[in-house]
This record gives C-alpha cells, sequence and structure tokens, in this order.
C-alpha cells in the first residue's frame, strides 16, 4: 500500500509538470510610448463676436447692425517637459487672428434696382498669449485643458462706402490683456499628422477710446477652431 501511494504521488507530480510545459508562455507585457515630445497647430476658427449696445450706439448703428461672427485662425506650439503613457504637462504659445464685417444694406425703391449699400462695420481682434495645459491620453490621441494670458488688440470700426484709406495701425495703446480657458482633443490618423478641436471662451479687458477708436466694454467671447497638428 505504501509503494502503492508513493507511486501514485509521484505520477500525479510528472503529470502536473507536464501539463505546466505544455501551457503557451505568459508574454510580456508591451512596453507603452510616452505622449509626443512636442506638436505645433494650425487651426480655423469662428468666433461669436458681441453686439454691444453701447458699442453701436458709439458707431451710430444699431446693436443687430454689428458683426456677430467672426473668422480666422491660430497658430500654436506646446512642448511637454512631464510626461508619461498617460498624461502630460504641456507649455507653449498660441497666436489668434480673428476678423468680422458686415455691411449694412437698405432697399432699393425700385424692386429691379441692387440694394443700397451703406457703411461697414468691422471687428479685428489679434492676440498672442502664453499657454499652460494638463493632456490626458496616450500618444496617439489625448485630450487637454488650457489656460493662457495674453496680451490682445482689439478693434470695433465703421468704414463708409467711400472710404479707401487702410485701416489704422494697431499700436500699444490699444493693447489689453485677455485671459483664456477651455479645452480639446487631437487624434493622430498618421504617425505625425492629427486632427484637432478645440473650444475656447477668451475675457478681454474692458478699453478706453482712442482717436480713431470707440470704447469696448469687458467681455466674454466663445472661439470654436479645428484643424491639425503636427508632431
Amino acid at each position: 500500500m505504501r509503494y502503492f501511494s508513493l507511486a501514485a504521488a509521484g505520477a500525479l507530480l510528472l503529470l502536473v509538470s507536464t501539463t505546466a510545459q505544455a501551457q503557451d508562455p505568459v508574454p510580456e507585457p508591451v512596453p507603452v510610448p510616452r505622449m509626443t515630445p512636442f506638436v505645433v497647430d494650425a487651426r480655423g476658427t469662428m468666433a461669436r463676436l458681441k453686439q454691444d449696445t453701447t458699442v453701436a450706439a458709439d458707431l451710430g448703428v444699431e446693436s443687430t447692425d454689428l458683426p456677430n461672427r467672426g473668422l480666422g485662425f491660430v497658430l500654436g506650439a506646446h512642448v511637454y517637459p512631464i510626461r508619461s503613457t498617460k498624461f502630460a504637462l504641456g507649455i507653449g504659445a498660441e497666436m489668434l487672428r480673428v476678423r468680422g464685417s458686415h455691411t449694412i444694406k437698405t432697399k432699393a425703391a425700385d424692386e429691379d434696382e441692387d440694394d443700397i449699400e451703406g457703411p461697414t462695420l468691422k471687428t479685428r481682434w489679434n492676440q498672442l498669449s502664453p499657454q499652460v495645459s494638463l493632456n490626458f491620453g496616450g500618444r496617439d490621441g489625448w485630450s487637454y485643458v488650457t489656460v493662457g494670458l495674453g496680451r490682445a488688440s482689439f478693434a470695433m470700426e465703421r468704414r463708409e462706402p467711400d472710404d479707401t484709406t487702410a485701416a489704422p495701425e494697431d499700436d500699444d495703446a490699444k493693447k489689453i490683456s485677455v485671459l483664456n480657458y477651455g479645452g480639446g482633443a487631437r487624434w493622430f490618423m498618421k504617425k505625425r499628422l492629427a486632427f484637432t478641436l478645440d473650444l475656447r471662451f477668451y475675457s478681454l479687458s474692458a478699453q478706453e477710446a482712442t482717436a480713431m477708436h470707440v470704447a469696448t466694454p469687458k467681455m466674454r467671447v466663445m472661439v470654436f477652431s479645428g484643424g491639425f497638428s503636427i508632431r
């Protein structure tokens, strides 16, 4: 009986050892690459401009005559000094340029004639701001939240139909501080090219009137942009 028990135990150990050797080896985990060290952005923008009644009165028009939408672009560059497989801290800068325009037209007395063009209301907005961002995701796609504080020139003007003079140059006296905050995401479709969406809010400081520009109140403007990133 004793010899039978020893033989059975030996057979069981041999069976376990054979089964363990027959199993596939456990693959080692594949290291996940860290997020990219930098990106360069180029995005087209659409801004929801404010139709302020005070500004309209100073320009001699109705508030609905002011442009309520501006188109432009954003150029930016960001580096990520602290980055891992799922998180990165970004530091960079962005340049924003937005233009809005609306021409007042009056119906002609004769239906066969073209509408009579009146003055054109223009909005010009240029800005440069440093940015800090928190980024969440992987190397080939991530979302982010960002905040920046920069300086901008923001002007709202009235131009008459026969006015052919050039727009006045932006000067340092007109620079205002602008805080921006928001977020977006990047999806890399190819090794170095990504599609990018961004939604941002810009809080513009009030500015006093100058010899060539009316005063503008403190305002918040929403800007949506989409474009491409390169790493």
